[in-house]
């Protein structure tokens, strides 16, 4: 239900986002976002939302042998980059069952750009899907190779990545890039 609600809610603002500016004529917008996600996206997001919750149970057993100060302070100091990383882990798992990565794992262009941008008839949002999609996996890449991130990192990656893509879908379709 949170990564259903955070797509559709990038979605969403990528459409409406209007960069005002002291009063300033707003640009005209390039492309139009769709309004929902694709039908096949949610179904995928179901079956991840399943998995993750059954991997926070797992780790939560885990966490509950531990001393308690420890707990409480590592889940104060951790809260907001837990609901963070649960997404992510959630994307990575969508990225996965919906083909949209290569052998290792890593997100592809293709694949991102096929699932982002599924349905969606207007060729300027398909055009900022692409660039997005290439300009991030860039950056990932790079960040990837210096921190050779496995588990946890995964999911930090994972949601970098669509956050990137979606501030750079949005910042085009607006004209404020």
């Amino acid at each position: 239900m949170f990564l259903r609600s955070l797509i559709q809610l990038t979605l969403i603002s990528s459409a409406v986002l209007i960069p005002y500016s002291q009063g300033a004529a707003t640009p005209p917008k390039r492309c139009l976002s769709p309004a929902t996600a694709p039908q096949r996206i949610e179904k995928v997001i179901a079956e991840c939302q399943e998995e993750i919750k059954l991997a926070i149970l797992q780790e939560a057993l885990v966490d509950l042998q531990e001393p308690t100060d420890l707990l409480i302070r590592r889940k104060r100091q951790t809260f907001s980059e837990d609901e963070r990383r649960i997404a992510g882990c959630l994307l990575q798992c969508v990225h996965k069952k919906a083909g949209a990565v290569d052998v290792t794992g890593f997100p592809t262009r293709e694949g991102l750009v096929r699932l982002y941008a599924e349905g969606v008839q207007e060729r300027g949002y398909y055009l900022a899907t692409a660039a997005a999609s290439q300009q991030c996996l860039r950056t990932a890449h790079q960040r990837r190779l210096r921190l050779q991130p496995s588990g946890a990192l995964s999911c930090d990656l994972a949601y970098d990545i669509f956050e990137c893509i979606s501030n750079k879908i949005s910042e085009y379709c607006s004209g404020s890039d």
